[in-house]
């Protein structure tokens, strides 16, 4: 015969030591759970003449009883009794608490660790190679990454993935942030620029140059680090960035025109009003398709149009002041190669000096380029191998981006190809400055 319920006092001793009131519903609540999943479910019935079958035990004890005796209780029970899926059931439920109860303990051993050990002197610290975990913010972000791996291990992950995992079947990658975000993100950053962008902390209008273009670029870097996790790609950079060459270009050609008369010395051209000459150009650059990189007879189309807007048209050809246009428009070709030679420079320099994440780890930054054949794009692709090329400010090699120069025949793959001297370029840039990023090098080339 089961014993009858008792009201008298029942004390349950904890794990922690502490002796609290015996709670039927307890067990009621375990054995519900574990009949639950059974291949055999139990009535409620049978549920409750278990439960009292245990209390009854408990109680001929005659004293404080320990949680762990009375979970090994309900396990005799259930198998004395007959319900032995319930019992697989119930021990499984056990293991999966006593893991947790276990993670709970390394996850604060492992807080201590992160708040008073030194990264070189542990592991967990130097798990991510550009966070510095001996920071104020490094260490926050890294106290909240193991809790919230302890979490997803202990309560998200199904247990044959999570057993998997814990011996290294498989890898979860980012798994702190698998709850929280998605991973990884390739930004359009042609889109992006066009009409301007929004950062969640103020509107940044679209650039005017190359120089604020690949400014805005690291700054979509930097801010949509801190919106998802994982690494942050720019595809195609040669073709965005291009038009903001060609908007370079035409503020180089129109600054250096409005002053015509210091590079010239032209006294007739000095007494034309300032808003004459901006009306002037801003016409002649806009109605004859002049723009940066122009060869042979392009740049005598060039230059006609120059002469004509400023000198007028007759006998063009027999003019100085036919060739010293040609001038101008070099003048203004160089200015803004040396602009996207420092923007470059500038973007390479950000990437590896712009924090997220609260400070604490400069953004993991990828790059494609190397298929734009315009000149703009051309000259975009050519200053960043150089700046790849010649290192950060001691000459050191960059750790991000992780520049990949994409391949296509027809492109840059083959002798002749439009972009083929970039593709030797970006070979010999991967020969000086590889770098090994978990299974990527510094500069890739893939077929496209």
């Amino acid at each position: 015969m089961l014993m009858p319920t008792h009201k008298n006092m029942l004390k349950i001793i904890k794990r922690s030591g502490q002796s609290v009131e015996f709670e039927r519903s307890k067990i009621l609540n375990a054995i519900k759970g574990a009949s639950k999943d059974a291949d055999n479910q139990m009535k409620e019935s049978e549920i409750n003449n278990v439960a009292s079958f245990v209390e009854g035990k408990i109680r001929d004890n005659g004293r404080d009883v320990h949680v762990e005796e009375i979970q090994n209780m309900v396990e005799d029970a259930l198998m004395d009794l007959g319900y032995k899926s319930v019992a697989r059931e119930y021990i499984k439920y056990r293991k999966v608490h006593e893991m947790r109860r276990n993670a709970a303990v390394k996850l604060m051993d492992d807080y201590r660790d992160l708040l008073f050990a030194k990264a070189e002197d542990m592991d967990l610290k130097r798990d991510n190679a550009n966070i510095n975990a001996d920071t104020s913010m490094g260490i926050m972000l890294k106290l909240g990454t193991e809790g919230a791996k302890n979490f997803v291990n202990n309560y998200a992950l199904d247990e044959d993935v999570a057993k998997a995992d814990r011996e290294d079947w498989i890898h979860i990658h980012d798994k702190d942030f698998s709850l929280i975000t998605f991973n990884c993100c390739q930004i359009d950053l042609a889109k992006l620029l066009k009409g301007g962008f929004c950062t969640g902390h103020g509107f940044v209008r679209e650039p005017n140059s190359i120089r604020a273009a690949s400014a805005c670029a690291c700054v979509a870097i930097q801010s949509n680090q801190n919106e998802m996790f994982g690494g942050q790609s720019i595809n195609a950079l040669d073709f965005a960035l291009a038009p903001y060459v060609h908007k370079s270009f035409k503020k180089a050609l129109m600054r250096i025109l409005l002053r015509m008369e210091d590079w010239l010395g032209r006294d007739t051209y000095h007494i034309i009003p300032q808003s004459i000459k901006e009306d002037i150009i801003k016409k002649l650059i806009q109605g004859n398709n002049i723009r940066y990189g122009l060869k042979g007879e392009g740049v005598e189309i060039a230059a006609k149009a120059i002469h004509a807007e400023i000198f007028g048209e007759k006998n063009i050809e027999k003019y100085q002041s036919f060739r010293e246009a040609k001038k101008l428009y070099h003048m203004a070709c160089e200015d803004v190669e040396e602009e996207t030679k420092q923007a470059m420079e500038a973007m390479i320099h950000n990437f590896n000096t712009l924090h997220s994440r609260a400070g604490a780890q400069v953004p993991f930054s990828s790059v494609n380029f190397g298929l734009d054949t315009s000149p703009e794009g051309r000259l975009v692709s050519k200053w960043l191998l150089e700046a790849q090329y010649a290192g950060m400010g001691n000459g050191e090699t960059s750790i991000f981006p992780i520049t990949v120069f994409q391949l296509k025949a027809g492109v840059n793959y083959n002798p002749g190809d439009p972009n083929y001297d970039l593709f030797k370029r970006a070979c010999e840039v991967s020969a000086k400055r590889l770098y090994p990023k978990q299974n990527w090098g510094l500069l890739s080339c893939t077929a496209a």
